[in-house]
């Protein structure tokens, strides 16, 4: 899938931000690549994925806070500070994996959170002060699986990224999930292979 740009053909941009840790077994890993996998056949994505396990985002502080909203003032928005929300806005399609942990997700997830939510990047206040998102993306698919049933809807970590979706000025949030992997009685790899051939193939 390519889109025009200044003239020329420029493949549309899948940002895949991975928030698994212990890749080589994890369901929601596997889940997710197969999603990838799904999306980019039929849409020929250039497919970045972001493992937040191997980056060394920091929490913010009132040092680095600081720091960002001086250079938001400035209007420095090149600045390796906004690196990941200027990625994230850029893309034209993004895939979160998240394993469900707590009624949420992992605290690295949380961290990127706080480095992509960047007022003049992400979004902007307009007219009465209300929310425009500025993300190119138009989809957001949040993958999780989960070892007991909790459903979508109690998710507190698909929840969140609906909210800030929206915020971000994402149109569509789509929850792929599959649950009841730590019942003793269940047959996980049959729960992980109905998941994954019921997966979406076109973004």
């Amino acid at each position: 899938m390519e889109i025009i740009k200044k003239g020329k053909c420029v493949r549309k941009k899948l940002l895949f931000v991975n928030s698994c840790v212990n890749r080589e077994t994890s369901r929601t890993y596997r889940l997710a690549k197969e999603l990838v996998f799904a999306l980019n056949k039929s849409n020929d994505f250039e497919v970045k994925e972001l493992v937040l396990e191997e980056e060394s985002i920091q929490p913010l502080t009132s040092e680095s806070l600081n720091r960002r909203t001086a250079l938001l003032k400035k209007g420095e928005l090149s600045d390796k500070t906004f690196m990941y929300a200027n990625e994230f806005r850029d893309a034209d399609c993004i895939v979160i994996s998240a394993p469900y942990w707590d009624f949420g997700f992992p605290a690295m997830l949380k961290i990127y959170i706080e480095a992509i939510s960047v007022s003049s990047v992400v979004y902007k206040y307009g007219e009465g002060g209300r929310p425009v998102g500025l993300c190119r993306a138009e989809k957001l698919y949040y993958v999780t699986t989960r070892g007991g049933y909790i459903g979508d809807e109690k998710d507190l970590g698909f929840g969140t990224m609906v909210q800030l979706g929206g915020f971000y000025g994402i149109n569509e949030i789509k929850c792929i999930s599959a649950d009841g992997f730590d019942v003793p009685v269940n047959d996980r790899d049959a729960i992980l292979k109905k998941a994954i051939e019921g997966l979406p193939n076109n973004a």
